[in-house]
């Protein structure tokens, strides 16, 4: 008897049965031949691939042959069509004749996107040191020459604008920027432990100001955290020898600390007025940036920023620039860009890093808007959580307090200036860059539909903002009272941000209607702001955090005078009237002569030529307007009497020759030269619209 063994071997290709069956001669039925389900590939060489695209590529030339020979039939019986309409009704001349002539317009610029080119170029103008600065078109300086240009056609205004009316960017709001003497970070270090002579609940008290007051503007300390940071830091200075040296990131965020809560003019029963004066503060906290620098830590990171915060509030704008870089690349370095679920961290400080990210997000908009500068961000390479609404007084759980259905806390207010600073980061993407310059108009609409949006949202919050309205009392309800400073800062925010979304539809053919509301938006808007800062009087270091700083104003009082020379081309349903717009200018014009007498120096200091000679200037500037505005409106009245009996007042006979003699910018640019570059509609230079 044979003992058939278990069979276990595979079946290969060249034998069907197992080595044992085959040995004893019989049939293998245990074992089967594997075979797996698997279906022929194919290779594709590299030849038979390049000749398959080629293929695709010729079918694609063939439809878009296809269509633009579809497109010129269409365009061949479009014309066809309005030649044959328009001379039914030129011998009647009746009130249809410029209806059919402004259709056709119409029709035409529809046609024709070279009407909605966005065309604006910068300019070099001189800062206060006479070096040659770089002003991108989101600081007005294309708008100030548009304007010029306009007056000297239709208001017989013989002369330029001086160099002043084109750098007001760079004029500080606050006189004290000018009398600071940086120091080395060796004297910090000694002038510091003179400077720490106070008890150390002063300074707690200090902190604890700060939050309360600046907690919806800048919301980057942590209190326990800086508290304890400020005990060593005190306790050293008692303890240890004036040779040794201090912490400087706590030291500088210390300094920050008081130079900040000195801007603010309430709560001055809280302050030490023994305390050593604003300049001195300053002075120390510079002396420690590069220490701190090096450090690079998130202590330093929140050490620069309140640096960085203090040049906004003061509106130095060349500070801004140069800080600017220290802290995008230190929050980059340390990761704040991305979103911390993948990092072990506490709940604390994930929302700590939330919250210095988006600052530093939103200043670096800041910065790019206020000199007309690429930003150093890029949106692409964000992808970190907006902040909570909640208070932060440890990195623990516990620390964080959310508050009650139906309130906010003082960070709401960051927050909603975070999601405006997306806006603003977005209008400078797509409306104020060489390329990508086409179709202004869907742009402009479109951004204008986001802030809107941005301020309905608001209203369920208990927020009115009413965008390019000239009350006063519109921005905030009788329920927000306890945040309507913030409110009156959004709401100059929002009007600011509606000019700079329609100012560069004023670069579009003056025939269409874009450009008439264009014109019309940036009047309500820019009107807005004078009546809230001539009624509001709002701070000066909220002014500069609103970027309604002096070169806005004067814009503002100029596209009021820009729209009088327009108007009377235009029509549109709701038009600011003659005696508006003078209004407005007045406005302007007492708002910057406010701004003069704060920024002129006292008869102790000595004179320093440049901020205060600038707001003189401009001044003037805008009174001769007002006067060639109200010229005109007599000429217009009764011309015949006018004519004979009051002759024209020269401008020479208001203005001195010496700052209106050459034209303001002749020195640093070459005019003949480059503004082909923005007249001539069409591709740049012949290439199309690229993403660099």
């Amino acid at each position: 008897m044979i003992v058939l063994l278990g069979c276990f071997e595979p079946l290969n290709d060249l034998r069907r049965q197992c080595r044992r069956c085959e040995n004893g001669g019989h049939t293998c039925e245990a074992s089967t031949p594997l075979r797996r389900k698997t279906k022929v590939r194919g290779f594709t060489s590299d030849e038979q691939r390049l000749e398959q695209l080629q293929t695709e590529l010729a079918r694609c030339q063939q439809l878009l042959k296809l269509e633009r020979d579809k497109t010129e039939a269409l365009q061949e019986e479009l014309s066809h069509q309005e030649q044959s309409r328009v001379p039914q009704n030129i011998e009647s001349r009746t009130i249809e004749a410029p209806e059919i002539v402004v259709a056709s317009k119409q029709k035409q610029h529809s046609s024709d996107d070279s009407a909605y080119v966005i065309k604006h170029m910068g300019r070099l103008v001189r800062d206060e040191r006479g070096v040659g600065r770089f002003a991108g078109s989101t600081t007005g300086v294309h708008f100030v020459l548009t304007v010029e240009k306009e007056c000297q056609k239709t208001l017989n205004m013989s002369c330029g604008f001086p160099e002043s009316c084109f750098r007001l960017f760079l004029v500080p709001s606050l006189r004290h920027i000018h009398e600071i003497e940086f120091q080395e970070s060796e004297q910090a270090q000694v002038q510091a432990y003179n400077c720490f002579e106070y008890p150390l609940a002063y300074y707690h008290q200090q902190v604890d100001l700060f939050i309360k007051l600046w907690q919806s503007y800048c919301p980057v300390l942590v209190r326990n955290e800086v508290i304890t940071d400020i005990g060593h830091l005190i306790e050293s200075v008692h303890i240890l020898d004036s040779t040794e040296k201090l912490n400087s990131t706590t030291a500088m965020t210390l300094l920050m600390i008081l130079c900040i809560n000195d801007l603010q003019d309430g709560d001055k029963e809280q302050r030490n007025p023994k305390s050593p004066n604003h300049e001195d503060h300053l002075s120390l906290a510079s002396g420690y940036i590069n220490d701190v620098a090096t450090t690079a830590d998130i202590k330093s990171l929140q050490a620069l920023i309140l640096f960085a915060f203090h040049s906004q509030l003061s509106g130095d704008c060349l500070s801004m620039t140069r800080i600017n870089g220290l802290i995008v690349n230190l929050a980059q370095s340390l990761g704040l860009h991305r979103h911390a679920r993948r990092f072990k961290m506490k709940p604390g400080e994930v929302e700590l890093r939330k919250r210095l990210w988006w600052f530093v997000y939103v200043f670096d908009s800041m910065t790019s808007l206020c000199h007309g500068l690429p930003a150093l961000i890029n949106d692409a390479d964000v992808d970190n959580d907006l902040p909570s609404d909640c208070s932060l007084n440890g990195l623990d759980a516990a620390d964080i307090s959310y508050p009650l259905p139906g309130e906010n806390t003082g960070v709401f207010a960051f927050i909603q200036y975070v999601r405006i600073g997306r806006i603003l980061s977005r209008i400078r993407e797509n409306l104020y860059t060489t390329t990508k310059r086409r179709n202004g108009a869907a742009k402009i609409k479109d951004l204008a539909f986001d802030l809107r949006m941005w301020a309905q949202n608001l209203r369920s919050h208990g927020i009115y903002l009413d965008i390019g309205s000239i009350s006063a009392t519109s921005f905030s309800e009788p329920s927000t009272g306890e945040f309507a400073e913030s409110n009156l800062w959004l709401q100059m925010l929002a009007n600011v941000a509606m000019v700079l979304i329609n100012r560069p539809g004023l670069s579009f053919d003056d025939t269409t209607a874009e450009f008439a509301g264009c014109l019309l938006a940036n009047t309500q808007s820019s009107g807005a702001n004078l009546v809230l800062l001539e009624e509001s009087r709002p701070p000066l270091w909220l002014r500069n955090l609103s970027m309604v700083s002096p070169g806005m104003v004067f814009q503002s009082a100029l596209m009021h005078v820009y729209f009088q020379c327009y108007s009377p081309t235009i029509q549109l349903q709701e038009v600011p009237s003659l005696e508006a717009s003078l209004h407005m200018v007045s406005h302007g014009i007492s708002i910057l002569e406010r701004d003069n007498a704060m920024l002129n120096p006292p008869a102790t200091s000595a004179p320093r030529p440049g901020s205060h000679e600038s707001l003189s200037e401009v001044i003037e500037v805008l009174k001769l307007l007002q006067a060639l505005l109200i010229q005109r409106r007599q000429l217009t009245a009764n011309p015949v009497t006018l004519l004979e009996t009051t002759p024209f007042q020269s401008e020479s006979a208001m203005l001195s020759e010496q700052d209106w003699g050459t034209d303001a910018l002749e020195t640093l640019n070459y005019f003949s030269a480059t503004d082909w570059a923005y007249e001539i509609p069409g591709p740049f230079m012949g290439f199309p619209d690229v993403d660099l």
